[in-house]
């Protein structure tokens, strides 16, 4: 398996969080009831999924090779790193939000969160995963998917997603 699609697959598990978010903010918007603890749990999935888990994957395996496959990719790189630590700020900003009861607040990141991650992934997908697969070598690819794989994600993380969206997106009728 190419090292992208490692990838993308956490790219599916992070916009499910996206929906999870943005049911919480829509919820908040309406004044209807979003319980602090579950926030928490998402906010804790997003810094240990998304974060210590793919990010770091991404800037310590596939980017620095990357780099060595050609130094034309250097400029999409700072610009992906720079939007990680985008990433990282606007959930403190949900944080803050939440420790400090905002719930207006909330809305306002939610909404830049999910805004710029669903394009942060569009970019990543479309064009720096299709660079990657026609720059890297097999060998290049083959010592990422072995870096990517020593990464190891808490079961208990996935689960509570998996409680959030079955709390937060579950439709009449369906299981």
């Amino acid at each position: 398996m190419k090292c992208t699609s490692l990838l993308i697959q956490d790219h599916k598990v992070i916009l499910r969080a996206l929906e999870v978010l943005q049911a919480m903010a829509a919820r908040t918007e309406n004044a209807e009831p979003v319980e602090a603890e579950d926030i928490q749990k998402l906010l804790r999935f997003l810094r240990t999924f998304a974060d210590d888990y793919h990010q770091t994957k991404e800037e310590s395996a596939l980017f620095p090779e990357l780099m060595r496959a050609s130094a034309a990719n250097y400029e999409r790189l700072r610009h992906m790193i720079f939007e990680h630590d985008q990433e990282r700020s606007l959930v403190e900003g949900l944080e803050d939000a939440l420790s400090t009861r905002k719930g207006p607040e909330f809305v306002v990141f939610a909404n830049r969160l999910m805004q710029l991650l669903n394009a942060h992934i569009q970019n990543e997908e479309h064009v720096m995963f299709q660079m990657a697969d026609q720059s890297l070598s097999d060998e290049q690819d083959e010592r990422i998917v072995s870096q990517l794989e020593k990464f190891k994600v808490q079961p208990r993380v996935l689960a509570d997603l998996q409680h959030l969206e079955w709390t937060y997106l579950r439709k009449t009728g369906c299981a």
